[in-house]
């Protein structure tokens, strides 16, 4: 249980374009279906210099986001 918020991962994504390197982002492993689509949103929203929302608008991919329908979640701390 890595633990890594969807904030957190932006940083990483951030930190990385501060080389100033052609940066080329992929998908791993050990996501949890709920936040694949919150990580990925932001991820490529911090690649592209783009901010945005928390709450998700209205579109046709927005039950991905269910329950609450926002991108950044509360952290838990889970043990691995």
């Amino acid at each position: 249980m890595f633990n890594l918020s969807v904030k957190g991962h932006g940083e990483c994504v951030r930190y990385i374009k501060t080389w100033g390197i052609p940066l080329i982002l992929s998908g791993g492993g050990g996501y949890t279906l709920r936040n694949v689509p919150r990580c990925w949103l932001y991820e490529t929203s911090v690649a592209i210099g783009q901010d945005i929302k928390n709450e998700m608008p209205m579109n046709k991919y927005r039950d991905y986001f269910c329950p609450d329908y926002k991108i950044h979640l509360p952290v838990s701390n889970i043990e691995n």
